[in-house]
């Protein structure tokens, strides 16, 4: 495993978890939804340690970080937005393609609003990029987490808010779907993650970068003896084990192939499902391994491009970080 299972490594194989689950239907259950929590805890983790090592907290470094998120996020999305409608208005027969993705449809009124800015204060309904609710619920906290970071007291604030949201609904099989896949709940997630980075100093010495990914790929085949573990409390022993994860990983030197996989991981996980709509009839509208096999192919060929022609060039405008005593070394995102 080595210096390449670092960030960028951990990334795309989140991505690739969420991406084989929806494109093959004998996937186990439950690691896409880790992944989906897994992500938001990195983000948290990531998102503080740049705050308070990179932009600070004052005007300028704020307008920073945002117009940073923005370069990030919002091209390449605009981008899957296209292939989306495009997509949609040629291949699309009847509700065929939403026994792809239930959500996979023409927004409808005000869900134009969600589609168009991943606010999540707009409702949620059709999507014209499968994975946008989850990238919305990223890009609500890419507000908060500002607060969140400021301190470990925000943190934990924020921590004891969503472990009580989460609570507040229970933890049976009827509220999965709200705590999974709504803002509020979420925001736990991205808590935990702020609440490591706070503390990365303390935590090294639980850092074990070899069993903690053990651990994790353990825990998520639970689902093969208890089938409802994922929906109920398996969701939150992820989110812990994805913050062990992240921390037994940081400390681990980088590479030029872990960076590329980390370049890869948005945009397979934002077009994954467009290009597989392009396959759908060919394979009958069965999610076969084939079809899942051809699909990743081509969506991985598809990224390559989109990094290429897209992402990277925005790289030399992005802004600066202001530097600030005791800086440590920023993964890059």
């Amino acid at each position: 495993m080595g210096k390449y299972v670092n960030f960028g490594a951990w990334r795309f194989f989140l991505a690739f978890l969420v991406v084989i689950s929806h494109l093959w239907a004998d996937m186990i259950h439950g690691p896409a939804a880790y992944a989906v929590w897994g992500f938001y805890v990195l983000s948290g983790y990531l998102m503080t340690y740049v705050l308070r090592n990179k932009y600070g907290f004052n005007k300028e470094g704020l307008i920073s970080y945002a117009f940073n998120r923005f370069l990030r996020i919002m091209p390449l999305y605009y981008v899957a937005l296209i292939l989306g409608i495009v997509t949609l208005y040629f291949i699309s027969k009847g509700d065929i393609l939403q026994s792809l993705n239930g959500q996979f449809a023409f927004p409808q009124g005000t869900g134009w609003l969600f589609a168009l800015t991943l606010l999540p204060i707009f409702p949620v309904g059709n999507t014209l990029v499968p994975v946008s609710n989850a990238l919305g619920i990223e890009v609500g906290a890419y507000f908060l987490l500002p607060l969140i970071a400021m301190n470990r007291s925000t943190a934990w604030i924020t921590v004891i808010i969503g472990v009580f949201i989460n609570s507040n609904h229970g933890f049976d099989l009827l509220t999965f779907e709200t705590r999974y896949a709504t803002f509020l709940p979420c925001i736990l997630s991205f808590a935990i993650g702020s609440l490591v980075c706070h503390y990365k100093d303390e935590l090294k010495k639980f850092a074990f970068p070899t069993l903690s990914i053990v651990i994790w790929l353990i825990h998520a085949l639970l689902w093969l003896k208890f089938p409802y573990w994922p929906w109920t409390y398996g969701l939150y022993i992820s989110m812990i084990l994805s913050a062990w994860v992240v921390i037994s990983i940081d400390s681990r030197e980088t590479s030029k192939f872990d960076k590329t996989l980390g370049d890869f991981s948005y945009p397979i996980y934002l077009i994954h499902t467009t290009v597989g709509a392009w396959f759908y009839e060919y394979f009958n509208f069965e999610r076969s391994f084939e079809f899942f096999v051809v699909s990743f192919s081509v969506t991985l060929i598809v990224s390559w491009l989109l990094v290429k022609v897209i992402d990277k060039p925005l790289y030399s405008i992005k802004k600066p970080g202001i530097l600030l005593p005791n800086t440590f070394r920023v993964k890059s995102r």
